[in-house]
């Protein structure tokens, strides 16, 4: 994250480095972030990509919304789920 700019230490968005072991790395964060991890995933989640058409200031104002009331909408857990064996390779162990 230093690399473009932002705080390593700053969790208080959502954000993603795409290409990250190259020279065409970049830093995505918020809904665009959310948006790029949802392309990812595969069917039915690739179809979310449909809303990069929609303005950049838009769809952060519906990430916010999301992000405020998340809790609600999808509960809360008291620790963070370990990832099935079939899913690790999928994250970076920092």
């Amino acid at each position: 994250m230093e690399r473009f700019g932002g705080n390593p230490d700053d969790l208080s968005s959502f954000v993603v480095v795409s290409n990250f072991r190259t020279d065409r790395a970049r830093m995505i964060d918020r809904a665009r972030a959310a948006l790029f991890v949802a392309g990812e995933l595969g069917w039915p989640w690739k179809a979310a990509v449909l809303f990069r058409a929609v303005p950049t200031a838009m769809l952060d104002r519906m990430y916010d919304v999301v992000a405020r009331t998340r809790y609600r909408l999808f509960g809360r857990y008291d620790h963070c789920p370990v990832p099935r064996p079939e899913y690790r390779r999928r994250f970076i162990d920092g």
